[in-house]
């Protein structure tokens, strides 16, 4: 029995002290679906309020960055990355955002190639302060992938 609690706790230990960045993402469809791609991780850093599941605090002033571990079922490519301010009636794309995914990881994308994408965000001292609910797309006919997370923007 103890053989087994300390099995438990080798393999838990690093999952629980990596959790402090790892972030609980929704897929922009109902049902779940993220598009072409199957999401494996995403992580912000710093977000030490992920470990709660709670929206990151993103203050400004700041950087954050953003790490997305997926696999896509389709090839692509130039990908294009956009994040947008969601709410029912609209989304807003976020100023002054380098579109072009491809800087950050290897394109063309292959199907079911493990790729992670990556975006420095400044956090703007003009950002309103609020919660937000923000959509990541990326797209390249004929991949796309939809996720949405929440956030906090504070001064």
């Amino acid at each position: 029995m103890a053989n087994h609690l300390l099995l438990f706790v080798l393999i838990a230990l690093p999952s629980v002290i990596y959790a402090d960045k790892l972030l609980a993402v929704a897929a922009c469809q109902r049902g779940g679906n993220y598009g072409t791609g199957t999401i494996k991780e995403v992580r912000i850093t710093p977000c030490p309020e992920a470990a709660q599941r709670r929206p990151c605090i993103l203050k400004k002033g700041t950087n954050v960055t953003i790490e997305v571990d997926f696999e896509p079922t389709v090839g692509a490519t130039t990908v294009t990355g956009r994040a947008f301010w969601a709410n029912r009636m609209l989304e807003l794309p976020l100023p002054n955002m380098n579109t072009n995914a491809c800087a950050t990881m290897n394109c063309p994308l292959r199907p079911n190639v493990a790729q992670t994408y990556t975006y420095n965000l400044p956090v703007s001292r003009g950002f309103p302060t609020r919660r937000y609910d923000v959509r990541w797309k990326l797209t390249a006919a004929p991949f796309n992938m939809c996720f949405q997370f929440p956030i906090q923007i504070l001064n």
